[in-house]
C-alpha cells in the first residue's frame, strides 16, 4: 500500500507508554467470576531481529483464561504505512487488513503487527522485501513470539514446537507473507491482499510505467524518513528512466514467490488471496499465478477477486479512496462475504479447526461489479478470437486529454435513456473511433444478450511507423461502450503498453466485467497514458497498429 498522507499525521500521537523487550514478568492479568485471566490489552515492543536490526511492534493480548491457547496473528503493513500502533489508530480504522487483525484479535487471537524495517520507529534501511532482510524479519518476530506470548496454541502433531501462526497484510505486507511462507514452516495460514506474484509482470523493460514507481519511490521515501537503501533506489531510478539493467531484474525476481516456485521451492501455508481487478500496478494476473504455485506445493488456496485496490487519484478515478481502497464484501455466485468476517472465518478453521458452516467459498470468488460475482471452481473460459486490419493511431497524443474528456462524456451520458430490454442491435460501423486526439476505439462485439468477460486476454499486435520518426509507444486496454451511450469505459483502467516496430505477443492484465444487451465491446488504443507520463515521445508520431486479441468469455451467468 502506498503512503496515505493522512496516516502519516498519527506518528504524532503514538502511545507514549514504555517499550518492552520482554513480556515475560510483565503480561496483565484481570480476575472474573473469582478466576484470574489474561486481560484483553496491548503492549508496545521491541523485537531484535536477526541482524541485530530493531523492530517496533505492538503486541495484542486477547481476553484468554488462564488454561486456554491462542493462535496468533501477525499483520504486516503496505509501502510507505506502519503498524497498527493501538485500537483507535486511523491504520486500524480504514485499512482493510488492520480491521481484520483487530478483528482476530477481540474473538480470541493474540496479534502482533509490526514496523517493516525502515518505515515507522524500526531501525534498518528498506531492502523491499530482501530475503536476507525483512523475509527473515518474520522468523525473528516469531522466534520471539514462542518465547514471549503465553499460552500461545500449538499445531497438533509430533513437532512440539510448531505452534498456530496466521499472517495478514496488503501490497508489500502482502509480499512479506507470500516470501516467508517459502521460507518458514511455521506460517500455517495467510492471507495476502493486492500484492505481487512476480515484481518483473508489473513492468515492461522497454517501456515502464513511470507513475507508480515515482509514487513508490517518493511516497516510500517520506513514509521512511528516507530510509530507502542505495540498492533499492537504483531499482526505482532505473524504473523511472527506462533504463532497467539485468541486475534489477534479477534483485526483482529474487524478491518474488515466482522465483521459488520456478525451482520447486514451494509456500508452505494455505492462503487466501484476495487481488483487484482495478488494481493499476498489481493486477489479478498476480493472485491467478500464485494460485497455481499453492497448488503445485499441495497447499490450499482460494482467491477473492474484487473490484478495488491500488490506484492513482484522478488518473484512475474520482470516486475512491487515493491510493488503496478496498471493497467491503464481495458476491461470489448466490451468496455475499463480508471480507472482514471472511478473512476471520479462513483463520477459525485453519487454525482454530473451527469449520465455517454459514457459507462456502468457493475456489474463486470473482467480482464482475460491486453488486455482482461468479463462484467457480476452475477457470476455464471460451476464449474467442477478434482480428482487425490497419489502424493508424497517434503516439503521444491520442488520449492526452482524457483526463478532462471522459468526465464529460459521463456527465452527457446521464441525460441520455436507454432501455436494455428493448435496444435494437444495430451492425458495428466499419470504421472505428478516435485516434488522434481522442483513443481510438476498435468494435469487436455487440453482444445480444447478457454476456460474462472474465480472465486474461491474450494479444498478437503489430505496431509499425515510418522510419524517420521516432520510436511510438502505444497503450492498450479493452473497451466497453454501454448501450445507447456515448462514452467508453476502459475496463477494469487496466492498460499494456507496446513497443514500435515489433510484433508484441503479450498477456494483457485479467479482466472482469459483464456486458448487457446492447453492449459494445473492442480494443482501446493510447497513444498516450498518463501512468506512463513522460515516456511517449515528446512530438507526436503516427503508429499503425493492426493484430487480434482472444477474449474470455464466460457462459455462467451470475
Amino acid at each position: 500500500m502506498i503512503i496515505r498522507l493522512i496516516l502519516t499525521i498519527t506518528l504524532l500521537f503514538l502511545p507514549a507508554c514504555s517499550t518492552l523487550k520482554s513480556l515475560q514478568g510483565n503480561v496483565e492479568l484481570t480476575e472474573a467470576s473469582g478466576q484470574q485471566h489474561y486481560k484483553q490489552t496491548y503492549y508496545q515492543v521491541e523485537i531484535t531481529s536477526h541482524d541485530g536490526t530493531p523492530l517496533r511492534a505492538t503486541v495484542y493480548q486477547p481476553a484468554l483464561p488462564l488454561n486456554q491457547t491462542a493462535p496468533l496473528i501477525i499483520h504486516a503493513h503496505g509501502f510507505g504505512a506502519f503498524r497498527v500502533s493501538d485500537p483507535y489508530s486511523l491504520y486500524a480504522k480504514i485499512a482493510y487488513t488492520g480491521e481484520a487483525a483487530l478483528k482476530a484479535w477481540k474473538s480470541g487471537y493474540w496479534m502482533i503487527s509490526y514496523d517493516q524495517r525502515g518505515f515507522g520507529s524500526s531501525g534498518g534501511k528498506i531492502s523491499m522485501m530482501d530475503p536476507k532482510k525483512e523475509v527473515k524479519d518474520v522468523s525473528s518476530i516469531i522466534d520471539w513470539a514462542i518465547n514471549n506470548i503465553p499460552n500461545l496454541k500449538k499445531d497438533s502433531g509430533t513437532n512440539d514446537k510448531d505452534y498456530s501462526i496466521g499472517m495478514t497484510g496488503e501490497s508489500y505486507g502482502g509480499g512479506a507473507q507470500l516470501l516467508a511462507s517459502v521460507m518458514d514452516e511455521r506460517i500455517d495460514a495467510i492471507i495476502p491482499v493486492t500484492t505481487w506474484y512476480d515484481f518483473t509482470m508489473a513492468i515492461n523493460k522497454g517501456a515502464t510505467k513511470t507513475l507508480w514507481p515515482a509514487v513508490l519511490y517518493y511516497g516510500g521515501e517520506l513514509g521512511s524518513a528516507f530510509d530507502i537503501n542505495e540498492e533499492t533506489a537504483i531499482a526505482f531510478s532505473s524504473a523511472l528512466s527506462n533504463e532497467i539493467t539485468d541486475d534489477v531484474i534479477q534483485q526483482w525476481q529474487e524478491r518474488s514467490l515466482s522465483y521459488y516456485c520456478d525451482q520447486q521451492r514451494y509456500p508452505q501455508a494455505d492462503a487466501l488471496l484476495i487481488q483487484a481487478f482495478s488494481d493499476s500496478i498489481l493486477s489479478v494476473n498476480h493472485a491467478l499465478k500464485a494460485m497455481e504455485c499453492f497448488e503445485k506445493g499441495g497447499k490450499d488456496a482460494h482467491a477473492i477477486l474484487i473490484q478495488d485496490g491500488h490506484n492513482i487519484p484522478i488518473v484512475d478515478g474520482y470516486t475512491r479512496f487515493p491510493f488503496f481502497s478496498i471493497d467491503e464484501s464481495i458476491h461470489c455466485g448466490t451468496q455475499e462475504f463480508d471480507l472482514i468476517n471472511t478473512a476471520l472465518s479462513w483463520w477459525d478453521e485453519k487454525l482454530k479447526g473451527i469449520p465455517n458452516t454459514e457459507h462456502t467459498l468457493s475456489k474463486y470468488c470473482v467480482s464482475l461489479d460491486y453488486d455482482n460475482g461468479i463462484a467457480l471452481t476452475t477457470i476455464e473460459p471460451d476464449y474467442k478470437t477478434f482480428t482487425f486490419k490497419e489502424q493508424e493511431v497517434a503516439s503521444g497524443l491520442s488520449g492526452l486529454t482524457e483526463i478532462f474528456m471522459q468526465p464529460i462524456d459521463n456527465f452527457v451520458d446521464l441525460f441520455r435513456f436507454t432501455d436494455n430490454e428493448h435496444f435494437e442491435i444495430s451492425p458495428l460501423e466499419n470504421q472505428p473511433t478516435g485516434g488522434t486526439l481522442r483513443p481510438l476505439f476498435i468494435p469487436f462485439k455487440q453482444v445480444t444478450q447478457q454476456r460474462i468477460v472474465f480472465g486474461t486476454p491474450k494479444a498478437k499486435l503489430s505496431v509499425s511507423y515510418d522510419e524517420d520518426k521516432s520510436i511510438p509507444l502505444l497503450y492498450v486496454g479493452l473497451g466497453k461502450r454501454k448501450a445507447g451511450k456515448s462514452s467508453i469505459e476502459l475496463v477494469n483502467r487496466q492498460v499494456s503498453s507496446l513497443t514500435g516496430n515489433n510484433v508484441n505477443d503479450i498477456e494483457l492484465a485479467a479482466i472482469s466485467t459483464r456486458l448487457e444487451k446492447g453492449d459494445t465491446l473492442g480494443l482501446l488504443v493510447y497513444g498516450y497514458h498518463a501512468h506512463y507520463m513522460f515516456r511517449s515521445p515528446f512530438w507526436p508520431t503516427t503508429a499503425r497498429i493492426e493484430g487480434s486479441i482472444a477474449v474470455p468469455f464466460f457462459e455462467q451467468q451470475p
